[in-house]
């Protein structure tokens, strides 16, 4: 719908420029034009609202997932490796959100982390972790490393350098020159390292 579409787009340029709570619904129903009422009819919270605004800058990396979850011939490892990567362009592609909900977190706020896990993150945490479980089974990666913890490392190395990117380029004789380099060599370390004897994950990656 056009007008929760407006919705979204001021509560996510609000919210990244300011927090959370340094916007009100009003200011949010200013940005796009339309009433407080309408606000509040698409979304019963402002924390209903910051959700949404989540959800749907996760969309494309989702669809991923759940398109590479299904493809029972695939290789699991290159679909791993599509995955990480695709996740570094959405993360670009997003970057205010991303910023937006790594500040939220840092808050503490567990209510709202629960939120986030439930409702936007947990699912592809969950199909994320069976594209692992699919590749140990396969014998390509070590089945005694668990699939979740793997999961959330892969996730990382596109979260870090993310963050820490305005530091890393600037390092002394710095490796970091290109971000999308760094992560791939970064995903390979990762995948070496879970590698079962005898295959080669680098190759696949």
């Amino acid at each position: 719908m056009p007008g929760c579409v407006k919705i979204l787009d001021a509560a996510e340029s609000l919210f990244a420029s300011h927090g959370v709570d340094g916007v009100s619904i009003r200011e949010i129903a200013e940005a796009a034009g339309i009433s407080k009422a309408t606000v509040f009819h698409h979304f019963d919270s402002k924390e209903a609202l910051y959700q949404a605004v989540v959800r749907r800058s996760c969309k494309g990396i989702v669809a991923l997932v759940a398109q590479m979850a299904a493809r029972e011939d695939g290789n699991p490892l290159a679909s791993l490796a599509d995955y990480r990567r695709h996740d570094l362009q959405e993360t670009l592609a997003h970057a205010d959100v991303v910023r937006l909900v790594l500040r939220e977190l840092t808050l503490g706020r567990d209510d709202q982390a629960r939120q986030l896990s439930e409702e936007v993150f947990g699912e592809h945490f969950v199909r994320l972790r069976r594209l692992i479980e699919k590749a140990q089974h396969a014998g390509e990666l070590k089945t005694d490393v668990d699939a979740g913890l793997a999961a959330v490392s892969v996730v990382s190395i596109n979260l870090f350098l993310f963050l820490v990117w305005p530091v890393l380029k600037h390092l002394p004789d710095t490796p970091f020159v290109r971000i999308e380099d760094a992560a791939e060599s970064m995903f390979t370390l990762l995948l070496d390292g879970m590698a079962r004897s005898g295959s080669v994950s680098g190759s696949q990656a």
